[in-house]
């Protein structure tokens, strides 16, 4: 298993675009991968679990991968919502 902490500093928080772009992204790798904000926890391959983690500007996200991609995917996911602008 492998986790990283991202701070998110898009103004517009995790939404649908942005949402959809990480299921896609993570959808590529074989690794189980979770977005982790305070106590709720979703699945990045499941849209509407995502968004029902209401991630905001500001918030610090734990992405956390378990599997045989897990260290590519953690970085490629981490970067992604680091560098989110839209």
């Amino acid at each position: 298993m492998v986790e990283k902490k991202v701070k998110i500093h898009d103004p517009n928080g995790l939404h649908a675009r942005p949402a959809k772009r990480l299921v896609e992204l993570a959808k590529g790798f074989a690794c189980d991968t979770v977005l982790v904000n305070g106590a709720k926890e979703g699945m990045a391959k499941n849209l509407i679990k995502l968004m029902k983690l209401g991630i905001t500007c500001g918030t610090e996200v734990t992405v956390r991968c378990t599997g045989s991609d897990e260290g590519a995917a953690c970085t490629a996911i981490t970067k992604m919502l680091a560098e989110m602008t839209d």
